[in-house]
């Protein structure tokens, strides 16, 4: 490869990261705070991750459709999905503290839902703060949520904390 093919090469990324949507960005940095701290590699091994906005961007890749992890548990080796999904807040247009969350969309609640079927999917919601460092973490089984919005009531039996790996038991137990 010659100097002005690494060159374009070179700026065909940078133009990428650029002009990447802010949701997308925001959801990259909360699939790394998840692998990094909640599902880390000396407890989970990483088995798929679906591809990134930019994979996508020329050529939809279908496996995009699952969970963002497919992960094995080291200590028990049972496997299961992970949906990272950030969100800044609450919404509700008269008080931004007691709104819903919502999460998802139906179509995409009824693809998850179909696949816990067959291998267990958690979401993993962070709330507030940063994408890279969320104010709270909440791990919830796919089986419990029927809607795509979340409200407080909801939420506070699955809150986890921050910056701290899950264990295996604690997944099967929620």
């Amino acid at each position: 490869m010659g100097l002005f093919d690494k060159i374009l090469k070179i700026a065909k990324v940078a133009y990428n990261e650029a002009t990447k949507p802010e949701s997308f960005v925001k959801g990259e940095e909360f699939e790394e705070y998840v692998r990094k701290y909640i599902f880390p590699s000396d407890r989970y091994e990483l088995i798929h991750r679906t591809h990134s906005y930019n994979d996508n961007k020329g050529d939809y890749i279908g496996s995009t459709l699952y969970p963002d992890f497919l992960f094995r548990c080291k200590e028990t080796g049972k496997k299961f999905y992970v949906e990272a999904k950030f969100r800044s807040g609450y919404y509700d247009e008269f008080d931004d503290e007691y709104g819903d969350i919502k999460w998802t969309y139906s179509k995409q609640l009824k693809r998850y839902q179909e696949i816990n079927n067959q291998t267990p999917v958690f979401l993993c919601l962070g709330l507030g703060g940063k994408a890279k460092d969320p104010e709270k973490i909440y791990i919830i089984p796919m089986k419990r949520l029927k809607y795509i919005e979340l409200y407080d009531s909801f939420l506070i039996d699955y809150e986890f904390y921050r910056k701290k790996p899950v264990f295996s038991g604690y997944l099967w137990k929620i």
